[in-house]
């Protein structure tokens, strides 16, 4: 209990606690839906290449937002400048990162129970 109420401003572990949950839940937010320029060629039915639409068709007015998506190799862009989601990868991708918050938040519940439950005696 020492540590988390060192976080908490001495008020209790609750505040700590919120502290630590707090990011995993932003992560769980984020990852509900596609993101801006995914939806929105998603729901243009860009999802093949036979489908495929130019970013400013789509009101994607910047092209630089879908350069993180073409680096993970979500969204594809064909030679022509048209841009389809991959939603195989996509769906892998988004798989990948809930595993990874999933152990991260599973991790800190079991460190904060452990915390929690330790007596003070052996803390020190």
């Amino acid at each position: 209990m020492c540590f988390l109420a060192e976080f908490s401003g001495g008020g209790g572990g609750g505040m700590a606690l919120g502290l630590l949950i707090m990011p995993m839940s932003i992560a769980a937010l984020l990852l509900r839906r596609p993101s801006g320029p995914i939806r929105k060629l998603v729901e243009a039915g860009a999802v093949s290449e036979e489908t495929a639409r130019k970013p400013r068709s789509v009101d994607i007015p910047r092209e630089i937002a879908l350069r993180p998506y073409e680096r993970f190799g979500v969204v594809r862009r064909l030679s022509d400048g048209r841009c389809w989601v991959d939603r195989r990868r996509e769906r892998l991708i988004r798989g990948f990162i809930w595993g990874s918050v999933t152990v991260v938040a599973a991790s800190l519940a079991l460190i904060s129970y452990l915390v929690l439950t330790t007596p003070k005696e052996a803390i020190g």
